[in-house]
């Protein structure tokens, strides 16, 4: 608000008094008071450097009009205010604008008392001024926010600034903290900052609400944009872990979807921490967490070439690159993916270890490459190796593991041979698998076992004569060695 309050800096809130010049000059002397009156004759009684608001309508004749307006200008009142919409005769329009006097109305019909009130304010200063102009910002910002349409937000703006007096922008270039007041945030995540050139009480008073109105825009603006995109990750998700069997409806509602499971995939599978927490954090958080770097993903990439989907599956982020069949997007999309993991660990608050599968083709393709994916970023998480992307051995061991892990068939009957360990607990379970992994990876060798697991050669052979009890396995064997051997690797890759 100006220091001085004047006809020229009332007309300026036009958003939030709504009066218009009717006749006389936008004039900058000060108001000094404001005034009410019932009738155009109490005029006579109001004091000088008023603005006296007219709380009725224009009732009387032309020539009581331009005896009023004689009489305010002789009192040198600051202007004449109508609380209904007015067109002066010839007469008075030429009085006011000869004697210099503002005569002002507004388009609509308002009540007298209010308009008198908010005036008054206005003139006064002070907190109520503050309350009564971000009480107009933030009901013009709603308005706009309800109207939509594709320049919503930069019309929320405008409208609030009006009514603030003041400059309102919507910075998107830098960093935003969640406890800025102005912050734009869209699924948890701060993505701009609504930013005011003048920092006094009103402004402090609206800017959270007009925030939170952008806030919402924003968020209805991105669903419009990505609903499609997300209900094909879905759909992704599903192929990714169904069993073989439902593959081919899946495949079917692909079809009608749009998404192009024929063509070629390459899929990366990315682990997103608490950087705070690591592995320990709080089931709302971690859920923030990934729900901020699936919006990152989708802002980063969207835009980007070829045909990029973006879905969460449990804790992890799976993020998949599609292109025409018989092409290899792997090395543009290993580019582009390696660009997202950038981008989330700047964020400096999550840590972010991600694998990448080989290009494959089908809805086949497209599960094994998720596999590859998820193995690599397993065995990169567990090596520490975080920030970057991991790929699938030279080998393609793991490759071959991955497949079997990806086939809910071949994990049941694996897992089945493993049962009796299971049905022991967890932790006698997980010691269990891993001292018969290590036996059989040194060819039954209790005295490298020993060497591998850090144990005394007959610490190894009491572990093994219990393990093979537990399982009624013959580990001299062949077949069945080779069996519990691959199940025991698949079990530690996906440990």
């Amino acid at each position: 608000m100006p220091q001085t309050a004047t006809v020229a800096e009332l007309l300026r809130h036009h958003a939030r008094f709504g009066l218009s010049l009717v006749a006389g000059p936008a004039a900058q002397a000060p108001i000094r008071h404001v005034a009410g009156a019932d009738t155009l004759a109490a005029i006579e009684r109001v004091p000088a450097d008023s603005l006296i608001v007219i709380l009725g309508g224009p009732s009387g004749s032309g020539y009581e009009i331009d005896v009023a307006i004689r009489q305010a200008a002789a009192r040198g009142l600051a202007g004449l205010v109508f609380a209904a919409p007015l067109r002066l005769p010839i007469t008075a329009t030429r009085l006011a604008d000869r004697a210099h006097l503002p005569v002002l109305a507004p388009e609509r019909a308002r009540d007298g008392a209010g308009l008198l009130l908010d005036i008054d304010r206005y003139v006064r200063g002070g907190a109520s001024d503050s309350l009564a102009r971000a009480e107009t910002a933030i009901r013009l910002a709603q308005a706009a926010a309800e109207e939509g349409g594709g320049e919503a937000v930069r019309s929320l703006l405008e409208a609030a600034a009006q009514a603030l007096g003041c400059g309102l922008v919507l910075d998107e270039t830098g960093p935003v903290a969640e406890s800025d007041p102005g912050a734009v945030v869209v699924g948890r995540q701060p993505v701009a900052a609504v930013v005011a050139d003048l920092d006094d009480d009103a402004t402090r008073v609206a800017l959270p609400a007009i925030a939170a109105l952008v806030s919402r825009l924003r968020q209805r603006e991105l669903s419009r944009r990505f609903a499609p995109a997300m209900t094909r990750a879905g759909l992704i998700v599903q192929i990714v872990l169904c069993d073989r069997a439902q593959l081919p409806q899946l495949v079917d509602q692909a079809f009608h979807l749009d998404l192009a499971v024929e063509q070629t995939h390459v899929v990366a599978w990315l682990k997103v921490e608490d950087a705070a927490a690591r592995g320990e954090a709080s089931m709302e958080r971690a859920r923030q967490v990934l729900d901020e770097a699936e919006l990152s993903a989708l802002q980063v990439l969207h835009a980007k070439p070829g045909e990029w989907h973006v879905a969460t599956l449990g804790g992890d982020l799976v993020v998949v690159c599609t292109g025409p069949a018989g092409t290899d997007p792997h090395r543009s999309a290993r580019a582009e993916l390696q660009r997202l993991v950038e981008v989330l660990t700047a964020r400096g608050d999550v840590v972010v270890t991600g694998g990448i599968g080989t290009p494959q083709a089908g809805p086949d393709g497209l599960r094994q490459s998720a596999a590859e994916a998820r193995v690599a970023a397993d065995s990169a998480r567990a090596a520490g190796r975080h920030g970057t992307l991991a790929e699938t051995d030279a080998t393609g061991l793991r490759r071959i593991l991955a497949g079997l892990s990806s086939s809910p068939l071949s994990r049941d009957l694996l897992s089945e041979m493993l049962a009796p360990l299971d049905a022991m607990g967890a932790a006698r379970a997980s010691i269990g698998v891993v001292t018969l992994s290590a036996y059989l990876d040194a060819q039954s060798s209790p005295t490298r076992t020993a060497e591998a697991l850090h144990l005394h050669p007959n610490a190894v052979a009491y572990r093994i004569k219990w393990i093979s009890e537990a399982l009624g396995a013959d580990l001299a064997d062949p077949d069945t060695r080779f069996a519990l051997q691959l199940a025991c690797r698949v079990r530690l890759l996906n440990a």
